[in-house]
């Protein structure tokens, strides 16, 4: 950032820093890259959504997508889900299903599952994130 350059190239600036730290450096770069061009490469996902006007998914060294976060995540409409299970029911969920998320409570497992179809009955649409969009083009098999 010394010499006030035009294009700025950051290689996951963030990676490694306590989350205070984290908001602290994301907020700076927001800040400097007022009138410049910032390149930020990173695989902390949530980072991206706070600082970046225009996201590039490159894919294998080919662009995949490119757009405003917004419409990014506006893309997967009826991709992503919520559906509440029971313990019982969690393994067969686990083996068929795109789960990105679950969280455990009183009510059961909640799960956050990403596929183009619904997939339960008892599943609702909930609004997307970049996570969701990275997972849906570029999560591959069980092991997410």
């Amino acid at each position: 950032m010394l010499g006030d350059p035009d294009i700025l190239i950051l290689d996951e600036p963030t990676a490694g820093l306590d989350p205070q730290e984290r908001i602290r450096f994301r907020n700076l770069i927001t800040k400097f890259a007022q009138g410049r061009t910032v390149l930020l490469a990173t695989h902390i996902v949530s980072d991206i959504e706070f600082i970046a006007n225009e996201v590039m998914l490159l894919k294998e060294g080919h662009l995949l997508m490119q757009d405003t976060p917004r419409k990014l995540m506006q893309s997967m409409e009826n991709k992503v889900w919520s559906l509440t299970v029971s313990d019982d029911a969690l393994n067969e969920k686990l083996a068929s299903l795109k789960i990105s998320n679950m969280l455990r409570d009183h009510d059961g497992v909640h799960l956050r599952i990403i596929g183009d179809e619904r997939p339960d009955e008892a599943a609702v649409p909930i609004q997307a994130n970049l996570e969701d969009v990275f997972l849906y083009h570029f999560g591959e098999g069980e092991q997410w």
